[in-house]
């Protein structure tokens, strides 16, 4: 038997065993779950989108928060999310093809929920109006504690023929889709 085929497949499957389960490949370096956001930040660079989502609130400041950064290297690559908690990288997702900045209008047919909020903010542009919703959550460790979940509703004006679309977002994702009517304020007559 010629050892070329027993040394080979034993070196394939010790590479694979010392590359970390969760690690993802950036432009200077892996990075792992674990690593604390300032390394990722070196290795990776600059993400393209951030998203706040969770958090522990205490007297009138966040102790603890979740962050999303996005990664999206065009549409020969796989768009990245990457999931931290307290500034430490807790997971690596990927949101299947990245994608240019789309050059075209944005309609309401190009919204669906489940799309991340880095894609809605780059094919459709930044909203009319940004509101924050925080729902508490029991699980607070002090009294002085308010565990919560951040939503935000952004609402998108794509002109007179079509209604206000509201877009819920959560977890870094569109959750749901809305419309509003256009209310018109009544003109003041002078007496």
């Amino acid at each position: 038997m010629n050892i070329k085929w027993i040394i080979r497949p034993t070196t394939i499957l010790l590479m694979l065993a010392v590359t970390p389960a969760f690690a993802w490949r950036c432009d200077h370096g892996f990075v792992n779950t674990g690593d604390a956001a300032s390394l990722v930040r070196r290795k990776c660079g600059q993400p393209d989108f951030v998203y706040n989502d969770t958090g522990i609130y205490r007297r009138g400041h966040f102790i603890s928060i979740d962050e999303h950064w996005y990664y999206n290297y065009g549409p020969s690559h796989l768009l990245q999310e990457l999931r931290f908690h307290n500034g430490v990288l807790q997971a690596v997702d990927t949101l299947g093809y990245g994608f240019r900045p789309v050059s075209r209008r944005c309609t309401p047919q190009d919204i669906r929920v489940g799309m991340s909020a880095y894609e809605l903010a780059m094919r459709c542009g930044k909203p009319k109006s940004k509101r924050n919703r925080t729902t508490r959550i029991s699980g607070a460790k002090h009294s002085s504690e308010k565990a919560v979940i951040r939503r935000e509703e952004w609402t998108y004006d794509f002109g007179s023929q079509y209604l206000l679309q509201e877009v819920t977002i959560s977890g870094g994702q569109v959750q749901s889709l809305g419309t509003a009517s256009r209310v018109k304020h009544p003109v003041k007559r002078p007496r």
